[in-house]
């Protein structure tokens, strides 16, 4: 798998890390597996630093969409996405102005800004505990 995710449950944070090629179906294992988990309601630090290539801008705009619906009967937590390459950005911001309806999510371009804003738009102390696990 291209995508590995962590919960690090005394911040109420997943970290997911993604690596070389990503596909449509890694993103959504990613997300299917940490609502499996309990952990929507976490924040979320989508690492995309070390990918090479994303997926098609035609797949992002459907996982957009999924992902916005699903947002419509979960709460989600708010999602910071961290890319340093500009295409890599350029396709992060699609997904960000596909599922920006429902949730909070913005690209950054390096990991410190990302836990800023998280913790300021969800401080860990008011983000809810995973419901399972």
């Amino acid at each position: 798998m291209s995508i590995r995710w962590r919960a690090l449950h005394p911040g109420r944070l997943v970290v997911a890390v993604a690596r070389d090629e990503i596909t449509s179906a890694d993103i959504l294992f990613c997300v299917d597996e940490t609502r499996r988990s309990g952990l929507q309601a976490y924040r979320k630090v989508y690492d995309l630093t070390r990918i090479a290539r994303a997926t098609p801008q035609e797949d992002l705009h459907l996982i957009g969409r999924r992902l916005s619906a699903a947002a419509d009967s979960e709460r989600f937590g708010p999602a910071a996405i961290v890319a340093t390459s500009a295409g890599v950005a350029e396709l992060a911001r699609i997904l960000e102005e596909t599922s920006v309806q429902n949730r909070q999510v913005r690209v950054f371009r390096d990991l410190f800004s990302a836990r800023v804003w998280l913790d300021e738009v969800a401080p860990p102390d008011r983000v809810p505990e995973a419901t399972g696990e």
